[in-house]
């Protein structure tokens, strides 16, 4: 089944201005639901936006995005960020963590967004702590963590509203080789649990771990 498809989809920042740049030129792609993808390239050739406009967080200027079938850029904003919300759990480079808020505060964010009761909420953050193995950090401050525990966090986060997709952004970026390892590990056994994974990456060798591997230049797909 397709999880993704885009269609035609070019991304131009700064349309009709004198600093206007095209990211994405032209980009068709097919991702099936439950494959291990990684997207690589040099830095300013296109990966990250390409990441974005696959996670809701940016529109094309030109083409079509899919998620299962269903035509995203026609939806309204209010419907794309439940979309976004619900279907898809994001890693950041930067961790993207509120430093000044606890663990368990930071992994919940993403259910503020959601019906439910704040002991149900709870109960699902502390899973995603369990199942990362930081269950025991889950009320100390996140400005108090190591890079590979502020990983583990924001991967808990990703994954405490159970989305079918995990969209990471250099998730090793900033973290020593034995600690990028592990996080790499973790998204792997995500993906063997059914997840679909798309990793941004500068590390050929995260992307040889991959089951298809993008790679990108100048805003066009130039190899799989």
């Amino acid at each position: 089944m397709t999880m993704f498809k885009l269609e035609n989809v070019s991304k131009t920042y700064n349309l009709g201005k004198s600093n206007e740049c095209k990211a994405l030129d032209n980009i068709n792609l097919e991702i099936e639901h439950g494959e291990l993808v990684s997207i690589i390239g040099e830095s300013g050739s296109g990966k990250s936006t390409l990441l974005h406009i696959l996670g809701c967080l940016d529109k094309p200027t030109e083409g079509n995005l899919y998620i299962n079938g269903n035509k995203i850029n026609c939806k309204d904003t209010k419907r794309i960020a439940k979309i976004r919300n619900s279907e898809i759990g994001f890693v950041l480079q930067d961790f993207g963590l509120i430093l000044g808020e606890t663990v368990l505060e930071n992994v919940s964010v993403p259910m503020l967004f959601c019906e439910g009761t704040l002991g149900k909420m709870r109960k699902q953050a502390m899973n995603a702590l369990e199942l990362l193995g930081i269950k025991n950090l889950a009320e100390k401050k996140t400005n108090q963590l190591s890079g590979g525990q502020k990983q583990r966090v924001a991967i808990a986060r990703a994954l405490v509203n159970n989305p079918n997709i995990i969209l990471a952004d250099e998730p090793t970026g900033s973290l020593d080789s034995k600690t990028s390892s592990e996080i790499v590990n973790i998204l792997l056994e995500l993906n063997a649990k059914g997840k679909t994974v798309i990793i941004v990456t500068h590390d050929i060798n995260i992307a040889k771990q991959c089951n298809r591997t993008i790679e990108i230049s100048d805003g066009r797909i130039i190899s799989e």
